[in-house]
């Protein structure tokens, strides 16, 4: 949208504001706007209401908050308008203020609110079945490979989905953010870790927000740091599973996410032009191979087919 309506949509809401800056848009259709007058500034967030809603967003927004989970406040709905108005909690998220400085500490807060998370029952959410895994897994094969490499994506990559859906049955199964990155985890004034962008709140393998925090689309697979981070994760968790067994959700978790990002950002691209994030599978693919356990055969494939192939397509945008 443009700031014109952006406005004009502000004031229909009730709000004033002189600006408003565009920050982001998400691969859901949603639309994030800070608004700014003399006084403060705000965040709305747009989605075409024949798109969808932001219901789930706003219940769950209600739960956090009775459970002290830090989250921003939601100051005002319209589901005709399809707006949300929001505290504005500023922009420190992590993936720009996380440093080798910092990043132990940030990324323990970022843990222990994950744990305070997944603990919260009775939740309205959806639960991710084997059914919802292996679509997304397919996403790889389809559109990164298919579409946007135009490449058939050999029986080694089958191998992979069918052995990565098997581990993930086998975790834990607990409330899961589906996006627990460090794009969404906001450092506040107040020295607080924020989540935001919780809509997808579903229960799922602990492998998969685990990945998320753990293993950054933007930075190279720290084995080390990671390895230490789950101890953290551990203690705090009180789960029944031991560091090797954490380490392989964490894994196997990750192998989904990849997997099904860069088919969800080839797909983007494909259907709608979206190249915002194409420069990011360079470094998704390259983490997707490291995680994968030695010996496997589509690391081959992957290494020595599906990375040269993704160097030179890249080249042609």
């Amino acid at each position: 949208m443009k700031e014109s309506e952006i406005i004009e949509l502000t004031a229909q809401c009730g709000f004033e504001c002189e600006r408003a800056i565009a920050l982001k848009l998400e691969a859901s259709g949603r639309e994030y706007w800070r608004l700014v007058n003399k006084s403060e500034s705000l965040i709305l967030c747009f989605l075409d209401p024949l798109k969808g809603d932001h219901l789930q967003f706003t219940y769950l927004a209600d739960i956090f908050k009775s459970n002290n989970i830090n989250a921003p406040e939601i100051l005002m709905h319209n589901p005709k308008l399809g707006v949300t108005i929001q505290e504005d909690l500023g922009d420190n998220d992590l993936l720009e203020i996380l440093n080798d400085s910092n990043k132990y500490e940030l990324v323990k807060q970022s843990l222990e609110l994950l744990n305070k998370i997944q603990v919260i029952e009775d939740l309205n959410i959806n639960t991710l079945n084997q059914s919802d895994l292996e679509s997304q897994i397919n996403l790889f094969s389809e559109f990164f490979c298919g579409q946007f490499l135009k490449l058939e994506a050999d029986d080694s990559i089958r191998k992979l989905s069918e052995k990565t859906i098997i581990n993930l049955n086998k975790q834990p199964q607990l409330n899961c953010h589906f996006d627990y990155e460090r794009r969404n985890l906001i450092l506040s004034e107040d020295m607080k870790i924020n989540i935001i962008d919780f809509q997808d709140l579903c229960i799922g393998p602990i492998g998969i927000d685990l990945a998320g925090i753990l293993l950054d689309h933007y930075k190279p697979f720290d084995e080390v740091f990671v390895k230490e981070s789950l101890v953290f994760y551990k203690e705090e968790s009180n789960l029944d599973l031991d560091h090797d067994e954490l380490f392989e959700c964490f894994r196997w978790g990750g192998i989904q996410r990849n997997l099904r990002i860069l088919g969800t950002l080839s797909r983007l691209y494909i259907d709608q032009n979206r190249s915002f994030r194409l420069n990011d599978l360079t470094m998704i693919l390259q983490n997707l191979i490291d995680i994968i356990p030695v010996g496997w055969n589509c690391r081959d494939f992957l290494i020595d087919i599906v990375k040269p192939s993704l160097q030179e397509r890249l080249k042609l945008i």
